[in-house]
């Protein structure tokens, strides 16, 4: 039945992608409550709305303000929500991922989304079939991957550069008119000889020169490589903690509403226990017919059945957002 009931979301989301959405914000705010009961393939419905309201500026310039106090959501996430509805197609809708994986294969390059990868422990997985952390280990890798190809496109254009200048030098000295007149002038031929060792002692010197700043080009890469490692793990933790905060807040705001209505059950408690000893007290044929003591008293029985009634009900259907 779960399944079923996934599957009538993710047919209503694919309907309802190109539908026009609402410019009234809070139609829109109870749209995205209810997507979040939902949870799994609401993201991208969420996620819709939230880039809608933004650029929309339905919250009228307060839109951080309307994610903390209205949908209760912080700037980081709500961020990548809109991150995955805008790069994601549709299809992604029907896995059951969570919002963090799906973010981790948006913002992995389009090509490589479908493609399967090697993991660390041998395994090869496609990405929507990786959790979270092996999506974070394809990433680095694909990341490193490119660093190098870059670095080593940019090597090779420069030693072609050097070598075709070096090429250009050799050909000027082998097109000198002294080396021209090698045979009829053999006291130039060994002038000659020893200009073409120099020239090849030059290369030699310079070739050394590219070695050098490879290898140092490859050391600063390395380090800039680790810088970007720690600077993504930082924002992952930054984020995660936002989320702990999120729910801490949440758990405190419980529990304040619990001890609230722990009191509140303790003075109604007492409020019908006086009540129980006024009804055995009571005598109602004492009491004059329509007087003003039976209706007050009419009316205060039919606000305890009215309520105790919606509380019933409140209790036995809890609308949770």
């Amino acid at each position: 039945m779960e399944n079923a009931g996934r599957r009538d979301i993710t047919s209503q989301a694919e309907e309802t992608s190109a539908v026009e959405l609402s410019h009234n914000l809070t139609t829109v705010t109870t749209e995205i409550k209810a997507y979040q009961s939902i949870g799994g393939q609401a993201i991208f419905e969420i996620g819709r709305r939230l880039k809608w309201v933004k650029e929309n500026d339905l919250a009228h310039g307060e839109y951080m303000k309307w994610l903390k106090e209205s949908v209760n959501m912080n700037p980081t996430t709500a961020q990548r929500f809109v991150k995955i509805a805008s790069e994601l197609p549709n299809r992604y809708s029907s896995t059951d991922l969570g919002w963090k994986a799906l973010y981790e294969i948006a913002t992995m390059p389009p090509e490589e989304r479908d493609n399967p990868q090697q993991l660390d422990s041998g395994e090869t997985k496609k990405p929507d079939e990786m959790t979270v952390r092996e999506l974070r280990e394809t990433k680095r890798k694909l990341a490193a991957a490119y660093s190098e190809n870059m670095a080593n496109q940019t090597l090779l254009t420069q030693a072609d550069k050097k070598a075709q200048k070096l090429q250009d030098q050799v050909t000027k000295l082998q097109r000198d008119p002294e080396i021209k007149q090698v045979e009829v002038e053999p006291a130039d031929y060994q002038d000659t000889k020893a200009d073409l060792k120099a020239a090849n002692e030059k290369i030699a010197d310079l070739q050394k020169l590219v070695d050098d700043a490879v290898d140092d080009h490859n050391q600063r890469l390395a380090y800039e490589l680790e810088l970007e490692k720690a600077k993504a793990d930082q924002e992952e933790i930054k984020a995660d903690l936002n989320d702990l905060e999120v729910k801490r807040q949440n758990m405190l705001k419980q529990n304040a509403q619990i001890r609230e209505v722990q009191k509140m059950v303790k003075s109604i408690n007492e409020l019908l226990d006086n009540f129980a000893v006024l009804r055995n007290r009571l005598d109602t044929t004492m009491l004059p017919d329509e007087s003003s003591l039976v209706q007050g008293l009419t009316e205060m029985a039919d606000k305890l059945i009215e309520n105790g009634q919606v509380l019933h009900d409140d209790l036995a259907h809890p609308y949770h957002v």
